[in-house]
């Protein structure tokens, strides 16, 4: 059984890593200036959150080679930092390319009865997530594609490939 490890890619990630200083940066002076110090707050928050959670994710998976995907004969394995979870490919009709705001993701179109069941065991939380997903992507989940050591396009044609096997 072959596994194809996909991790982020430092290189492509520097960029926003750097955008997020830029904004933490912005926040503090605003703060130093005793300008709205809500929105300074806010800024630093979200944007250094943001900024620390990607350098994590970097971190932890080229230290203790943690891959954020790893792709085997059968499924599909994420480790995004936060929880684990896979998707089978026994479960899934197609692998497909979807932009979401200016994110590329990778659309999973599960078979009826796997998206029927899915959608009745998840909680009302889990539900509400799931229908906005649809109505905004199409699908109820997505593997991000944006930032990683493979282009997109090749991970979703790698992951359709996978299905005819």
């Amino acid at each position: 059984m072959e596994e194809i490890r996909i991790y982020h890619s430092i290189m492509k990630n520097i960029a926003l890593l750097a955008v997020c200083f830029v904004f933490v940066s912005i926040g503090i002076i605003m703060l130093l200036h005793g300008e709205h110090s809500f929105i300074a707050w806010t800024v630093i928050l979200f944007f250094g959150g943001s900024g620390l959670f990607m350098l994590f994710l970097i971190l932890r998976e080229k230290i203790s080679h943690k891959a954020y995907y790893i792709i085997t004969d059968k499924s599909v394995l994420v480790d995004s930092g936060m929880r684990k979870w896979e998707v089978c490919f026994a479960d899934v009709e197609e692998f497909f390319l979807i932009n979401v705001v200016s994110s590329k993701q990778i659309g999973i179109k599960y078979k009826k009865e796997v998206e029927f069941q899915k959608m009745s065991d998840a909680s009302n939380a889990e539900r509400t997530i799931r229908k906005m997903n649809e109505s905004i992507a199409g699908v109820q989940e997505s593997l991000p594609a944006d930032g990683l050591n493979m282009k997109p396009q090749e991970l979703c044609d790698l992951l359709n490939m996978k299905l005819t096997k």
